[in-house]
């Protein structure tokens, strides 16, 4: 009958040891949010000038190649230089910051204009959309297209590009 009692306290210790004994399982979730990518991409893009890129965007836009030497050279030679920044920067930002460069470029047009914001305006803007939209394909970038958005004027204009 010991035995017997000395083996069931054994099997009860057991028992209630395996119930204590805790195994921890770490899981690393990888966040696929865009929102806060952005907002990752955006803190790893201070600083980049991506100026060339700015350039190709610009080119043909404006008539300014008096004032910016650079703007004369060929736009095959801009985008060469302007890929070049973009493989500087981590294939999961080269995406947001060709849109940063558009929203810049199209800031810097839409100040050009004034307030006479017109048609020839949309033009410019939706070309130089045209070719954000693009270049990471000609760049042979990881993200072959980006999607930019609408182009949007006064309240009465707004075009999907």
């Amino acid at each position: 009958m010991a035995n017997l009692t000395i083996i069931a306290l054994t099997l009860a210790a057991l028992v209630a040891f395996d119930t204590a004994h805790t195994t921890i399982i770490t899981t690393t979730i990888e966040d696929e949010n865009p929102i806060s990518e952005q907002r990752q991409c955006s803190q790893r893009l201070q600083g980049q000038r991506l100026n060339q890129c700015r350039m190709f965007l610009m080119k043909g836009q404006i008539n300014d190649e008096e004032y910016f030497p650079q703007m004369a050279k060929p736009e095959e030679v801009i985008l060469q230089y302007c890929c070049q920044e973009l493989q500087n920067i981590e294939e999961p930002c080269q995406c947001e910051a060709v849109k940063r460069v558009y929203r810049d470029v199209k800031q810097q047009l839409q100040q050009q204009q004034g307030p006479h914001f017109g048609p020839f305006g949309f033009q410019k803007i939706q070309k130089s959309k045209q070719k954000a939209q693009v270049l990471p394909n000609l760049c042979n970038l990881h993200s072959k297209q980006c999607q930019i958005g609408t182009i949007e004027g006064s309240n009465r204009f707004r075009i999907p590009f």
